[in-house]
């Protein structure tokens, strides 16, 4: 494990702490609900679905947590407006963790960020994302909801090297300062499945020793989309790849992981608190001490 030299920063969002060095806080999961494609979503457009099979995706979030002492978010996923406005306040009402605001079209997100700063939620929420190539006018937009924290890309199409992907971040804080972000959390960007992939991998403690900032990536599609996964492996046995996936990020580093549906809670949970005692007590030897007192070596070792 390493104890980087540069310091490591600790952001807060509503009651979750995420960042530091390795061994001082849990891994922040952030897990996504009302995604395209999933059951329970009944229209997307519109943002009718089963309220019932949507709270007991919480429930089973905050009880893995309870749990495992790993802080969560919701990925909050939507395609329209008029989605994101009913998903946002059901989620809030259901839940006191943090929120994230996912779309895929820059006017979704926008409006989200209205919406969320009218209902007085900025402090709960983070943004995904800010990236080279964001407008002005959405930066602009973000600024005045007032939400701290967001998702911030090291993701250079063009240069997927580690040189590649630290020049385009750069500009991707400098970008989401303007947007006053203060509270960025670094995204190295893993493609789904390429030869290039471990530059992602190697990138997250190079990113932190330069910049301290919390810093993880999206491992929610990693598995999902190997070709050889789906040609030789059962869906029920997948479970095996998608926790690897997770831990080597956290071996080398990670503070935060986009696992994936949120209905994976009862097995990614688990086994990244393990991963967290296993790194706290690999760190207990150069002097890293867990901050909070419900850290998963806590409920491990009870």
């Amino acid at each position: 494990m390493i104890k980087f030299n540069t310091k490591q920063n600790i952001y807060e969002i509503g009651k979750v702490k995420v960042g530091g060095q390795p061994g001082e806080l849990p891994t922040f999961l952030i897990g996504s609900i009302f995604w395209l494609g999933q059951k329970m979503v009944q229209d997307a457009n519109k943002g009718i679905f089963d309220a019932q099979q949507a709270e007991d995706i919480i429930n089973r979030m905050q009880i893995q947590s309870d749990i495992t002492g790993v802080p969560f978010a919701f990925d909050i996923v939507g395609t329209t407006e008029e989605a994101f406005a009913k998903y946002v306040d059901f989620v809030a009402k259901h839940s006191e963790a943090p929120l994230m605001l996912d779309a895929m079209s820059p006017k979704v997100r926008m409006a989200a960020a209205e919406m969320v700063k009218n209902a007085g939620l900025q402090d709960r929420c983070l943004y995904n994302s800010v990236y080279k190539g964001v407008t002005d006018m959405e930066l602009t937009k973000l600024k005045e909801s007032g939400i701290k924290m967001s998702i911030v890309l090291a993701d250079n199409p063009r240069d997927n090297s580690l040189d590649g992907k630290m020049a385009v971040l750069q500009e991707a804080l400098a970008l989401a300062d303007k947007a006053g972000i203060t509270k960025p959390l670094i995204d190295t960007a893993i493609p789904a499945f390429a030869p290039d992939m471990g530059t992602a991998v190697r990138a997250i403690p190079k990113i932190k020793e330069k910049f301290g900032h919390p810093t993880g990536l999206g491992t929610g599609n990693v598995v999902t989309t190997m070709g050889w996964v789906k040609a030789n492996i059962a869906k029920e046995y997948r479970k095996g790849p998608v926790t690897a996936t997770n831990a080597i990020m956290q071996t080398v580093g990670a503070n935060w992981l986009m696992f994936g549906p949120a209905e994976q809670a009862e097995w990614v949970f688990p086994a990244v608190a393990i991963v967290d005692t296993y790194v706290a007590s690999a760190m207990a030897d150069l002097d890293i001490r867990p901050l909070e007192e419900t850290h998963p070596i806590f409920k491990v070792f009870l």
